[in-house]
């Protein structure tokens, strides 16, 4: 996921999404779409799941009035 994707890819990525964009608006997905890919390739991959288990979020601690 490092190579920055072609104009067309990002294109047709769009159509499969749903998306029917004007040239100019096109043009602007095609760069920003690019630098997410950039960013996404900086996260760090390959580690346990066990690093972040999905216990450690407790939902009833944002009600109000929870503890």
């Amino acid at each position: 996921m490092t190579d920055t994707p072609s104009h067309d890819e990002v294109v047709q990525l769009a159509r499969q999404a749903g998306l029917d964009l004007p040239p100019a608006y096109l043009q602007e997905l095609v760069e920003a779409y690019g630098n997410v890919r950039r960013m996404i390739a900086r996260i760090p991959s390959g580690r346990p799941s066990g690093d972040e288990p999905a216990h450690v979020f407790v939902p009833p601690k944002f009600l109000p009035g929870g503890e």
